[in-house]
């Protein structure tokens, strides 16, 4: 069973692309989608017709991170001047078929240089391809980039790369496929939101191995808290937080899950809250909710990531009350309890977060976010 390391995170699940684009697609891949060796057959596949935009052999022969052709964009930026980041969707498969009970960790990082900046500057995407369960992986990688420099224009660097990782018990030749509707993976970055604001969650409850808590069976925990207020004019507010969980395994090498890993799995729930509060702090009406994301983490899948997003119509906010406490809620509906990462991990020159959020504003006339 592939362990920690430095990494913990996720999968989440999309819809195929629709309508003559789709077949045209699969027509074009059928026969490099169906090639000898044991090509995996398992869930998602019918999924596979994507076209290929690279192929990364052999992944266990290195541990390091790969980059993805053309999945780097250039930014020219003023003394901290923001940028919203975000990767084009795209999916990763194995060509080779896993055994049974074993599986093969993936991590996908969105780094951007730090100079002289504090860290983390980037986040990561990680989890299992496991059997059966989890054949196909599409991460979300978003980010806020802030220019560190304090004077003039300077151009930096952000890449998209992918890391694969595995126990010992692991062996044998596994190459990974890079597929995306557009057969390219891009790497946008936008600058003409206002008020934008990112946050990350430290470790608290076990800063060693980067876990900020637990979350029970039945339990709720709010994560990822953070204030914002009006900045602009801009008719709306967006809001991403996205959370790196990993269940608590029966035998878990985290010494905060001991106890509580008696399940093979883990049901868990997360959406976005915006409270609404005075401008003195105080609460003021309902909080807002996103829509919820629901998940079961298994045994061999170990890790996820649960991105989560909210828009907010400022007109619809109570008189006064423009102020917002943002949080995520993050519910174990059964099974085993889930730890929350906090922190970052580092990874040579960079260090990525594990749980972060931002959020920005945004009008109509405004580039449609891509982020979502």
């Amino acid at each position: 069973m592939v362990s920690k390391g430095d990494l913990a995170g996720g999968i989440t699940k999309r819809r195929a692309p629709q309508g003559g684009r789709r077949r045209a697609a699969l027509a074009a891949c059928l026969m490099a989608c169906i090639a000898p060796g044991g090509m995996i057959s398992g869930a998602g596949q019918a999924e596979a017709a994507d076209p290929t935009v690279t192929v990364f052999n052999n992944v266990l022969s290195a541990k390091k991170y790969r980059d993805i052709p053309g999945a780097s964009v250039q930014i020219a930026a003023e003394p901290g001047q923001r940028f919203v980041l975000h990767a084009s969707r795209f999916s990763l498969t194995l060509d080779q078929r896993l055994p049974s009970g074993k599986n093969l960790g993936t991590t996908t990082g969105l780094f951007c240089p730090s100079a002289d900046g504090p860290r983390p500057n980037g986040t990561h995407y990680g989890t299992n391809f496991a059997p059966g369960v989890n054949d196909r992986i599409t991460p979300v990688v978003r980010w806020v980039f802030q220019a560190p420099h304090r004077s003039g224009t300077r151009t930096y660097t952000c890449r998209v790369a992918v890391a694969f990782y595995t126990g010992p018990s692991l062996v044998g030749r596994y190459d990974a496929r890079v597929t995306s509707p557009t057969a390219s993976v891009r790497l946008h970055a936008e600058d003409a939101y206002a008020g934008m604001e990112q946050w990350v969650l430290p470790p608290s409850a076990d800063p060693r191995q980067n876990v900020w808590g637990v979350v029970r069976r039945g339990a709720t925990a709010t994560v990822l808290e953070h204030r914002i207020e009006p900045a602009s004019s801009r008719t709306r507010i967006a809001v991403r937080q996205d959370a790196q969980l990993t269940m608590c395994k029966p035998q878990s090498s985290y010494e905060t899950c001991r106890g509580l890993g008696s399940a093979a799995y883990s049901d868990v729930s997360s959406r976005v809250e915006a409270q609404p509060l005075y401008m003195g702090g105080g609460i003021c009406g309902t909080p807002l909710r996103g829509p919820v994301s629901s998940v079961r983490i298994s045994t061999h899948e170990h890790h996820r990531t649960m991105p989560n997003g909210l828009e907010v119509n400022k007109a619809a906010l109570p008189r006064g009350c423009e102020r917002l406490l943002l949080s995520l809620k993050v519910r174990v509906r059964g099974g085993s309890a889930v730890l929350v990462h906090g922190g970052s991990a580092s990874a040579g020159p960079v260090s990525t977060a594990y749980s972060h959020g931002y959020a920005y504003e945004y009008s109509p006339t405004d580039p449609v976010p891509g982020d979502r």
